[in-house]
């Protein structure tokens, strides 16, 4: 994912590549504010830019939330 939004950014602008990335994310993830993980207002690139710092989904943590293994 993050290979893809790196070519992206080459060519759109950093708004239009988080708000594609967020989409892709919901549709492989799913809902995340269902199981207490909210969808942050700043996407993951504008983040990087204005915090210095990355964003990151743990699969492996996803997927022992959605078993119940994890409580968030």
């Amino acid at each position: 994912m993050v290979y893809t939004a790196m070519l992206l950014l080459k060519y759109l602008p950093i708004s239009l590549v988080d708000t594609l990335i967020a989409k892709y994310a919901k549709f492989k993830f799913g809902n995340l504010a269902e199981l207490g993980i909210p969808q942050p207002e700043e996407g993951p690139f504008s983040f990087k830019v204005s915090k210095g710092r990355s964003p990151i989904i743990d699969v492996g943590a996803i997927d022992k939330i959605k078993l119940g293994q994890i409580k968030v």
